[in-house]
C-alpha cells in the first residue's frame, strides 16, 4: 500500500509541475485545455460581437462566418444555405499562428481586389469560443466568435 501511495504522490507532483507551465496563455483563458491550439481554432466561426473603437457592428456581421481549416486554409462566408455557410461566396486565403501562438494571422488572397493580412491578438482560444483583438489606424477592433463544431 505504501508503494502505491508513493507512486501516486509522484505522479501527482509531476502533473502539478508540468500542467501550470502549459496553462493560461491568453488573457481571457482558458486556464487549461485538453485540445491543441490548432484543434481549438479550427471550425466555422460565427460572430457574437464585433466592435470597432467601442461601436457595436455585430449586426453587420450577423450572417458572416469565418471557416478556419486545420490545413491552414481560411474562407470568409457571407451568408447561409440552411445551416451551412456559403464558402464559395467570400474571400479566401490562409491562416497561421505567429508570435509564439499569441497572435492569429489571416492572409486573404482570393476573392479580394488586393491581398491583405490581418494580424489579431488572441484574447481567448477555447473550444467553441474565440476572442480576437487588433488595432488599425488608432482604432481598437474586437471580434468575439462562437462555433458549434
Amino acid at each position: 500500500m505504501t508503494k502505491l501511495l508513493k507512486k501516486s504522490a509522484g505522479i501527482l507532483l509531476l502533473f502539478l509541475l508540468i500542467v501550470p507551465s502549459s496553462c493560461k496563455k491568453y488573457d481571457d483563458g482558458p486556464w487549461f485545455s485538453i485540445y491543441s491550439k490548432t484543434e481549438r481554432v479550427t471550425g466555422n466561426w460565427r460572430f457574437s460581437l464585433v466592435r470597432e473603437d467601442g461601436e457595436d457592428l455585430t449586426e453587420e456581421y450577423a450572417n458572416n462566418t469565418v471557416n478556419i481549416q486545420k490545413g491552414g486554409n481560411l474562407y470568409w462566408a457571407q451568408g447561409y444555405i440552411g445551416n451551412n455557410p456559403w464558402d464559395t461566396y467570400g474571400p479566401g486565403g490562409e491562416w497561421r499562428f505567429v508570435n509564439d501562438k499569441n497572435q492569429l494571422e489571416m492572409h486573404f488572397t482570393s476573392g479580394v481586389k488586393e491581398e491583405f493580412t490581418l494580424t489579431w491578438d488572441i484574447k481567448r482560444l477555447a473550444y467553441g469560443d474565440l476572442r480576437l483583438e487588433r488595432h488599425e489606424d488608432g482604432k481598437k477592433i474586437e471580434w468575439r466568435m462562437w462555433s458549434a463544431y
